[in-house]
C-alpha cells in the first residue's frame, strides 16, 4: 500500500504522506483518523465524498486529481471472467462506481429483458440498470445504500 501521493486539488499541487495516525501535508504534519463516517483531522470532524474526480468535503464540492495512487489494490475472486462474460451469464453489474439507490428486483422475480433491476447513481445521475435477457432473479448481491465498484455483479439472472 502506498502512503505517499500527489494531489491536485482545485489546480493547487499537495504532496501527501500517510504515517501511522498521522498526515503530513507539504510537510506539516495532523493527527488523522477515520471515525464512523467522518475523517477527523487535527480533531476536527469532516464528512468527505469522493467520485469522479470531485471530492465533496462538508458538502462543498472540489475538483481534483492524484498521482501516486496507481499500484492495484487487492481484488476479491471474481466467480466470471470478466464483465461481458458475467454479462452473457445473466448477470447485472455495475456500469461505474456508485451507490445503489434502490433494488427493484428480489430473488425469485421473473424479468423480462428490458426490465429495470437495479437504480444506482453515479456522478449525481442515476443510472437504470437493465436485465439483458429473461428469466429468474437467482441473486441479489447488493441492497440500497451499498456502495459498489465499477463492473461488480450486482443481481444474476438465469
Amino acid at each position: 500500500m502506498r502512503n505517499k501521493l500527489t494531489l491536485e486539488l482545485q489546480g493547487v499541487p499537495y504532496e501527501i504522506e500517510r504515517r501511522g495516525d498521522l498526515i503530513i501535508v507539504n510537510g506539516c504534519e495532523m493527527p488523522a483518523a477515520v471515525v464512523g463516517n467522518q475523517l477527523h483531522v487535527g480533531g476536527s470532524p469532516h464528512t468527505v465524498e469522493i467520485a469522479g474526480g470531485i471530492a465533496k468535503v462538508d458538502g462543498v464540492a472540489y475538483s481534483f486529481k492524484a498521482e501516486g495512487l496507481e499500484e492495484p489494490l487487492a481484488k476479491p475472486p471474481r466467480k466470471a471472467a470478466s464483465a461481458a462474460a458475467a454479462e452473457e451469464a445473466g448477470a447485472i453489474t455495475a456500469i461505474m462506481p456508485g451507490l445503489v439507490i434502490k433494488v427493484l428486483k428480489q430473488e425469485g422475480d421473473r424479468v423480462q429483458p428490458g426490465d429495470v433491476v437495479v437504480v444506482l447513481e453515479a456522478m449525481k445521475m442515476q443510472n437504470e440498470l437493465h436485465a439483458k435477457r429473461g428469466g429468474v432473479v437467482k441473486q441479489v448481491l447488493v441492497k440500497d445504500g451499498d456502495s459498489v465498484e465499477m463492473r461488480q455483479v450486482l443481481a444474476i439472472i438465469e
